[in-house]
């Protein structure tokens, strides 16, 4: 990413020390950063802008922050008037968050389901997901329906109602994933995107991309308290010894048992006798672990664990607590609705808008295998086609987690 800075001959402050020579001497170096400035596509301006959005990219900002920061140095070379950015779960391709950046607050945020209606569920052009996987990472809507936008259901029921006309989407993608999207539009009346802006923004995707990988990187170690994982030490006989603030905080979110009357919920219990055994058995125990649905209808994982050592001739036994990512929770929610191992493969890769085609290829299996497991998927999950399965999965996986700090609402600058 430093490189691609580089590239643009225009690197930022902080960053002189990575530089590397450019050609023999001081005049060499001028002349390389003019020539890659004049192949820039929006000139000097835009190789300045494209510089300080790389230099945020790799400053470990959350998702959100993150887009607005990119968001405000974006519209004063490319110009727009509200826009829609989205962190993405790249197992499935589902939204994490909304950034909406609208001068009318409140707009854009009351109907932001219907976008996300309109992307699951209806037949429309330059969805993300075919964007992920299409060789261009951006595009128009004038360009994906042929200069007749009237053809986009997105257009005719959403947009004109706003009083937006032009569109510009992106998919932010790396590494053979996809991290994010975002969509730009315009006032109905202006101008549409022009190819220097697109070609423009397809510059920014590396850049954003790299930021989201950043962003969950560094988000366990500056994570919000609801985050963080707790602690519980049990003694020999499963009493408590001591816990974590945090972990009586995770414990409060988990659904009360009934009539057990035990201290604490069953599955901590349940993972501490499983670390137990797996002690004296040798070897085909299951893992110390489990994952429990809380009250909010997020997850949590229980892992627990032996401690050894020490003075104390009692052994004392480790119960951790921490919330569920997507990585545990996507196989889980498929496996709940009696899919077959093969079968949640299967399912992710549909999610992702891979064709019948390049599934097989990426499992190895034949396209008639692939259409059986299709319809297999689609009969467990009790959906008729990919648009179905995609929303279910987004209601059960990704809506739960979906509070306050999920949402940012931010005023645009000036063009």
């Amino acid at each position: 990413m430093v490189g691609r800075v580089w590239a643009v001959g225009y690197p930022t402050a902080g960053w002189s020390s990575r530089i590397p020579p450019w050609g023999d001497g001081p005049g060499c170096t001028a002349a390389r950063t003019l020539d890659r400035m004049s192949r820039a596509p929006l000139g000097p301006r835009g190789v300045a802008a494209e510089a300080a959005i790389a230099e945020a990219c790799v400053g470990g900002l959350p998702a959100l922050l993150l887009f607005e920061r990119v968001a405000r140095r974006l519209r004063s070379v490319v110009p727009y008037d509200a826009g829609c950015w989205k962190p993405t779960d790249p197992q499935t391709l589902l939204f994490t968050g909304f950034a909406i950046e609208d001068p009318e607050p409140g707009r854009l945020r009351s109907v932001r389901w219907r976008f996300v209606d309109n992307e699951l569920l209806e037949p429309d052009f330059a969805k993300f997901y075919e964007l992920a996987a299409a060789p261009r990472p951006v595009t128009t809507l004038h360009e994906a329906t042929h200069g007749e936008p009237e053809r986009s259901a997105r257009y005719r029921t959403i947009h004109r109602s706003l009083g937006f006309g032009a569109e510009l989407r992106a998919v932010f993608r790396s590494g053979g994933a996809c991290w994010g999207s975002v969509a730009l539009v315009r006032c109905e009346g202006r101008r549409d995107f022009d190819r220097a802006e697109v070609a423009f923004v397809e510059r920014l995707c590396d850049h954003v991309a790299l930021g989201l990988r950043l962003a969950l990187l560094g988000e366990a170690e500056a994570s919000a308290w609801v985050q963080a994982p707790g602690t519980i030490l049990l003694r020999n006989d499963l009493t408590v010894d001591s816990l974590t603030d945090q972990a009586g905080y995770w414990l409060e979110q988990v659904p009360a048992d009934r009539g057990t009357g035990l201290e604490l919920p069953a599955p901590v219990y349940a993972v501490a006798r499983r670390a137990r055994a797996s002690v004296s058995v040798d070897g085909g125990r299951p893992p110390a672990a489990a994952r429990v649905r809380l009250r909010s209808g997020r997850w949590l994982l229980l892992h627990a664990g032996t401690l050894g050592g020490g003075d104390d001739p009692e052994p004392r036994t480790a119960v951790t607590l921490a919330p569920a990512g997507p990585v545990e929770t996507t196989p889980l929610r498929l496996e709940l609705h009696g899919l077959t191992g093969r079968e949640r493969e299967v399912a992710r890769l549909l999610v992702r808008g891979l064709s019948t085609d390049h599934i097989a290829q990426r499992l190895h299996i034949t396209r008639h295998t692939v259409r059986d497991h299709v319809k297999a998927v689609y009969a467990k999950l009790g959906v008729r086609g990919r648009p179905e399965l995609t929303a279910k999965l987004f209601h059960e996986h990704a809506l739960p987690a979906f509070d306050s700090s999920r949402l940012r609402e931010f005023a645009p600058g000036p063009n």
